[in-house]
């Protein structure tokens, strides 16, 4: 027996049934069962109230042509919806070919971190977008971002509640252990990252997912009470402790740290530019300027020129050592 819509499911495939109608024509009930992911009698329950409805006149009331109309011959016949009259719709939005391929390839870039389960959603979604274009997407090649570590991992550590154990490379090499509990994947360009509960560090951090190695299960019970869903889309999050760092960059090399949102400050010549980017501690400015050498340097404040001067003498030591 199927399913009885609610009342606010009904308004939203009304929603969507005009515009289809009128861009299709006659189309067969199936069709509409199919496109819409219903069944041939919850479509039939749409289709007569679909006939009850329109725009009421300036007077408060509904005459005939304030209503939608269908051909009845056609649809109790031969099961095949017509609009013959509609209301209230001039025009019909749609995705021009440019803009369906944008998000079809979107889709694609995305499809290597889906779960298996959730695939034919993707593969739905990929339909009903390329359908409801203006004109036909254009047939885009898109590579997905290699995920350097099993995912499966990650989505196993959240279902059971237990926190992941992996070895993280910092920029400069070191490696450290760390027991974290899984709350949100971030794409960022082509690097993934992870967010997540730092048991270490008793704090929120974001890890590259390509300097995480070893990765694995722990016996540990999650500690936060986060969700993914308190979490700000910025990758990098920015507090009133946070110690704020001015830099000269070349201009060409603005695009690379986008993650880290830099505040543009000023121009400080044809090529080069001022930025201000936060930080939780001086020693992750180190790390940051390792990450892009020879494009970047520090201006202020001193004790962070101070901080950085030292780790670059100590790294110099140790080589020629």
């Amino acid at each position: 027996m199927a399913t009885r819509l609610e009342a606010a499911d009904r308004v939203t495939y009304l929603m969507s049934f005009v515009p289809y109608l009128i861009e299709q024509g006659p189309v067969p009930v199936e069709q509409l069962a199919t496109h819409f992911d219903l069944t041939t009698s919850q479509v039939d329950e749409l289709v007569q109230l679909l006939a009850m409805s329109g725009v009421p006149g300036d007077d408060g009331y509904y005459q005939h042509q304030d209503l939608f109309d269908i051909n009845w011959d056609l649809f109790e016949q031969e099961h095949i919806v017509e609009l013959w009259q509609h209301v209230g719709v001039e025009s019909t939005p749609r995705f021009s070919a440019r803009e369906a391929a944008a998000l079809l390839a979107g889709l694609q870039y995305i499809s290597g971190i889906v779960p298996e389960r959730d695939r034919s959603i993707i593969d739905k979604l990929v339909l009903k977008i390329a359908s409801g274009a203006s004109a036909e997407p254009e047939n885009l090649l898109v590579t997905p971002a290699p995920v350097p570590v099993d995912l499966d991992v990650i989505r196993q550590a959240v279902t059971s509640g237990h926190s992941v154990g992996f070895e993280y490379r910092s920029a400069i090499g070191e490696l450290t252990p760390r027991s974290v509990d899984p709350l949100r994947l971030d794409l960022v360009g082509e690097s993934w990252y992870l967010r997540g509960w730092c048991h270490e560090r008793q704090a929120l951090r974001t890890f590259r997912l390509d300097r995480i190695s070893q990765l694995s299960l722990t016996g540990e019970s999650i500690q936060t009470t986060l969700t993914a869903h308190d979490l700000s889309d910025e990758l990098f999050e920015i507090k009133d402790t946070d110690i704020r760092v001015t830099f000269a960059v070349e201009e060409s090399a603005l695009s690379l740290l986008a993650a880290y949102r830099p505040e543009v400050t000023g121009a400080r010549s044809d090529d080069e530019i001022e930025v201000e980017v936060a930080f939780s501690d001086l020693g992750s400015v180190s790390v940051f300027v390792a990450q892009f050498p020879g494009s970047i340097r520090v201006i202020s404040p001193q004790v962070a020129i101070d901080t950085v001067s030292e780790w670059s003498r100590q790294a110099l030591s140790r080589y020629s050592a």
